[in-house]
């Protein structure tokens, strides 16, 4: 938040937050002894799991950029669960391990602080308000039909946690003024309270009717997304690739991004071996065979009809050899034994071939790869790696690469 809608902020403003947060904070004891006094948890296996999921899924949080920085983590998911099989305190339970991970094991925060203050009465009053609700619909099972009213006790757990960690604390302690914090925050926080409660409804329900399988949802939906897309982020350089393994990734890159089948790109990958080693690759197809060498020796033909070996020009060069030649020019400007340009160097030096040598929808391709992959990858020569992924093209080509550009942290 700016410094615009900052009121000023004295001493003893800061005091009476501090008595506020500090009564919010105390007064939950008694009422955990009044609106909860037949305190039983439940299967505390159960319980002990869902702590260590509160864990691992703080560092597995996937944090967005907007207007306002939030993250999915599915802690609302979990304490849903908790709260719906043992009560308010094992929903307050499962909310601790953000506060400890963040303040005793990683130490991303300071222990003592009035924030932290702030959110132990918001994870209280959160979880007693679900339970409420709960207990108002008379929701006693987790069975399919209990499903609205689970969903309705999710979104109670964010709006309360919302008002009191956010908006009490930020207006009262830290001098923000509280409708531009409605105004510019609050329909993220809602935005993830909404996902992250959806898949505790759909958690819970299944463990109703499955038992302990049901928590393999939320480890796919959050913990394996969460730390696989940074995994992801993480790749190497392409200076560490000879320039015909260069070329061959190059070229498969490029030919997906323009619709080639598999096995197309696999001949190309095969071209491309056979272009820079003179031989076959080992793992080559005696069916594909025809194919690489065709692709292989059309490749030194120019766009615009000046290369050879038969001087063909434009549309009349194959389209793999097109392909292997971008990548075999990609590659001589990145890969090892090279001058190892950054890729937006080496798209350059491609764009100025581009009519000439090179076919400017190839590189068009080669540019798009740069231009996509480039925003959650560390190297500036990294590898391309969205062509590989086991995963349908709209999502590979464009859902996960917006979700990984939006990653804050990788």
């Amino acid at each position: 938040m700016g410094d615009a809608i900052r009121h000023s902020r004295t001493v003893g403003a800061r005091r009476v937050a501090l008595v506020v947060l500090g009564f919010a904070t105390a007064s939950l004891i008694p009422a955990f002894v009044f609106l909860a006094p037949d305190v039983e948890l439940r299967h505390p296996g159960l319980l002990a799991l869902l702590f260590g999921f509160g864990v691992c899924a703080y560092r597995a949080e996937m944090k967005f950029n907007s207007k306002a920085p939030f993250k999915i983590d599915g802690g609302y998911a979990l304490v849903l669960v908790a709260v719906a099989l043992s009560g308010p305190l094992a929903g307050l339970i499962v909310f601790l391990p953000w506060e400890l991970s963040s303040r005793l094991i990683w130490r991303d925060n300071k222990v003592f602080t009035p924030g932290a203050l702030a959110n132990l009465a918001s994870y209280g009053w959160s979880a007693l308000a679900a339970a409420e609700v709960l207990k108002a619909a008379g929701a006693a099972t987790l069975a399919p039909r209990a499903a609205t009213v689970l969903f309705s006790a999710g979104i109670v757990i964010g709006v309360v946690q919302f008002v009191i960690a956010r908006l009490v604390y930020g207006t009262l302690y830290q001098g923000y003024r509280a409708w531009p914090i409605v105004r510019t925050e609050f329909p993220d926080v809602l935005t993830v309270v909404f996902v992250d409660v959806l898949l505790g409804t759909v958690t819970a329900v299944l463990f109703g009717a499955v038992g302990l399988p049901a928590f393999t949802v939320f480890a796919l939906v959050i913990l394996v997304p969460s730390l696989l897309l940074p995994a992801l982020a993480r790749r190497h350089s392409v200076a560490q690739l000879d320039q015909g393994a260069a070329t061959a990734l190059y070229a498969t890159a490029m030919a997906d991004v323009l619709r080639l089948s598999r096995d197309r790109r696999r001949v190309l990958a095969g071209a491309a071996h056979l272009l820079h080693h003179a031989k076959h690759s080992p793992d080559a197809r005696w069916s594909d065979l025809h194919d690489i060498e065709f692709a292989a020796r059309y490749a030194g033909e120019h766009y615009d009809g000046s290369g050879g070996p038969a001087a063909l020009a434009a549309g009349h060069i194959p389209l793999e050899s097109r392909i292997l030649a971008v990548g075999s020019r990609w590659a001589q400007l990145t890969a090892a034994g090279s001058q190892q340009l950054s890729h937006a160097e080496a798209l350059l030096g491609l764009e100025l071939a581009a009519g000439s040598t090179l076919d400017p929808h190839v590189v068009a391709a080669a540019g798009e790869i740069v231009n996509v992959e480039l925003l959650f990858a560390r190297e500036e020569a990294f590898q391309p790696v969205l062509h590989k992924l086991p995963l349908p093209r709209a999502l590979r080509r464009t859902g996960l690469p917006q979700a990984l550009a939006n990653l804050e942290h990788v």
